[in-house]
Formats: structure tokens, C-alpha cells, sequence
């Protein structure tokens, strides 16, 4: 059987999932930069500067030690508290769209895995927001380790909880549940990663924050590349005869179209504020 007929038995539009997970993509970015680090600046005192699709630039000549590190902190803050809002949203019987359903879901693993993975990559590589948030933390070394511990275990919880929740939207058959899975984590993954990274590529800074933003979008949310294999394991018992069908819906598409031009050519340079 041919990826497409795979893809018409699963009932999967590969185009509009791919949109679904670049439009997620995207807003957990706004989320994590302009409303947690930009968001965060306004309330500690400090002026935004340049707001970009891979950094938010404050000015802080009037702002505490202890305001710096809450603002390195706000986006990673953020995006856990939309993961649960798309969770409380996942679940509500008022969401009848198949589409929105699997977009809340994606939303609510992603923004997750992204914070959980901030930590984790702060302690392991040495750079990234959390750094900022323990800047000069004696002894530092300990510093580093809690934070990786941190993160690796929130992170394992998360894509715990993202699998237990997918149950809803693979169905209960043993090998087309896995692949179900598949379909719905690895490609829209792809596909946000790479609409993420090309926005970082216009960056006014310079090929570091190309290379961090990158990392966090390949990296922090690296899950959705392997975490369906683990449906295979004991600690996924619980099924569900409930699957999701995603229809070809250009609707998705052409936001997905219009979202990433903005992110790419608009936020990518970065816009002044």
C-alpha cells in the first residue's frame, strides 16, 4: 500500500495536518516571545525594544536583578500555562471540529514539550533562557545539573501525559493506532520546525540565535519524532474506539500560508516597538 492510500484509509489529509502543526508552531513562538519575555518585560518596568520570531529584545536600565531573571523565565512560564489552556480546550464537548480538536492537542503537547525542554537544554548546553534565570547561582555546576534533572523529567511527564491524552484521536486497533500516531506527531513536526527555523534565519543578531532557535524548535520539541513508538510499551494499556478524521480543509491552509509568511518575512527581521 502506497503513503497515499495509507494516508485515505487512515483518514489523514496530509496538507492540513502539516498546516495544523505549522500554525501551532508559530503561535507557541508569539506566545513564548511576545506575551511571556515581551509580556514580562512591560510588568517589571523595562521598554521593549524588537520583538523577532527568535528573540524579544528589553531594555533593562530600569529593571531589578530579580526582574531580569523573571522575564528569561516568562516565556518558558507561558507556554506551560497555554499547554493547559489547550488542554482545558481539548477536552471541552463544545469543540465538535475533528481539526480544532487534533489543533488543541498538538498545541497542548507542543507548548509543553517546548517549556520542559528549555530547562533541560539550558542545563545540558549551557545556553538558552534558563541560564539567564540562575546567572550567577554558586555553585553553578549544581545549578546546571538540577535544571537538566528539572526539565528531563517534566519532559518525560509530558510525553506521558501527550500519549495518554492521543488516545481520542488514534482509536483502539493495535497496529493502526501506532500509525495513526505517527502521522499525527512526526510530519506536522517537520513541517513546524522547519517554518520556525527559517524565521530565525532573518534574524538581525546573527547565526547563534539561528542556530539556538533551531535547536528549540528540532530539539525541544523532538518528541513528536519518536513518541509514537512508545504505544508499543506497557505503560500506554488504556484504548479508546474514538479516532479523529481530518478532512481537506483549506481554511487551515491558507492561515497556515499567511502565518508563516508573516513569521518568516515580517517577525523574522524583527519588528520595533
Amino acid at each position: 500500500m502506497n503513503a497515499s492510500s495509507k494516508k485515505n484509509s487512515l483518514s489523514l489529509d496530509l496538507l492540513t495536518v502539516l498546516a495544523i502543526g505549522v500554525v501551532s508552531f508559530i503561535i507557541k513562538n508569539v506566545l513564548h516571545e511576545a506575551l511571556g519575555h515581551g509580556g514580562a518585560c512591560v510588568l517589571v518596568g523595562g521598554t521593549p525594544l524588537v520583538l523577532s520570531s527568535a528573540h524579544f529584545a528589553c531594555d533593562y536600565a530600569s529593571v531589578s536583578d530579580a526582574g531580569h531573571r523573571f522575564v528569561a523565565a516568562a516565556g518558558t512560564l507561558v507556554n506551560f500555562i497555554a499547554a493547559y489552556f489547550f488542554w482545558l480546550a481539548f477536552h471541552s464537548r463544545r469543540v465538535l471540529s475533528p481539526s480544532l480538536r487534533y489543533f488543541y492537542w498538538f498545541a497542548m503537547s507542543g507548548n509543553f514539550f517546548v517549556a520542559a525542554g528549555y530547562p533541560l537544554f539550558s542545563g545540558i548546553i549551557g545556553v538558552g533562557d534558563w541560564v539567564n534565570v540562575v546567572e550567577g547561582f554558586q555553585p553553578a555546576w549544581l545549578w546546571r545539573v538540577l535544571l537538566a534533572v528539572i526539565g528531563f523529567f517534566l519532559y518525560a511527564y509530558g510525553v506521558w501525559f501527550a500519549l495518554r491524552e492521543m488516545k481520542t484521536l488514534i482509536g483502539s486497533d493495535p497496529h493502526e493506532r501506532r500509525v495513526r500516531a505517527f502521522w499525527l506527531t512526526l510530519f506536522p513536526y517537520l513541517a513546524g520546525a522547519a517554518i520556525s527555523s527559517l524565521g530565525a534565519w532573518f534574524n538581525p543578531i546573527g547565526t547563534f540565535v539561528i542556530l539556538t532557535s533551531a535547536a528549540a524548535a528540532f530539539g525541544g520539541s523532538s518528541a513528536f519524532a519518536w513518541m509514537s513508538q512508545l504505544l508499543q510499551t506497557k505503560w500506554f494499556p488504556e484504548r479508546s474506539n474514538e479516532y479523529v478524521v481530518i478532512q481537506r480543509n483549506w481554511s487551515w491552509i491558507i492561515i497556515a500560508v499567511i502565518l508563516a509568511l508573516i513569521h518568516i518575512f515580517v517577525l523574522g527581521p524583527g519588528v520595533e516597538i
